[in-house]
């Protein structure tokens, strides 16, 4: 195969590719957000069985509660982003104008986000993996502290 076929096929097919990964990286937060969850979960038990404030064992709850709609969030992305994936690898390039118009259709994005590309759905996929591991730091050492103060 000549060289530039081969790059043009590698640049066709990085929509599949980025999809891919960030489908990888979604799957990978939805571990890290039940560990934040689990973590929340032992703060409360935790809290409530200590003679501490019961305005402390609320900051948990909320977080597991942010925590929870990450993970219907990023479960959702992930199978946005695995069908991308697919159907890039099949066509060259990801249905981006189709997911936009079932979304919009679904209410679930507004007609001026349409039109993003693939690395812009990337990066922002890639944020909420950010925020699961930081929500799941902070359950951590709220477990910790719960320990320690309890």
């Amino acid at each position: 195969m000549h060289p530039d076929s081969m790059r043009n096929d590698a640049a066709a097919n990085i929509e599949a590719w980025t999809a891919q990964a960030v489908a990888g990286a979604l799957s990978a937060a939805i571990w890290i957000a039940a560990a934040g969850l689990a973590f929340g979960l032992a703060t409360v038990w935790l809290l409530t069985a200590a003679t501490l404030s019961r305005w402390l064992t609320a900051v948990p709850v909320l977080l597991a509660l942010a925590q929870l709609w990450l993970l219907v969030r990023v479960a959702i992305d992930r199978r946005l982003f695995e069908a991308l994936a697919t159907y890039a690898s099949r066509h060259g390039a990801a249905d981006l104008a189709g997911l936009d118009a079932a979304l919009t259709q679904l209410g679930w994005m507004t007609p001026s986000r349409q039109g993003r590309t693939m690395a812009d759905r990337a990066r922002g996929a890639l944020r909420l993996v950010r925020i699961c591991g930081a929500l799941t730091v902070i359950q951590l050492a709220l477990t910790f502290l719960a320990s320690i103060l309890g």
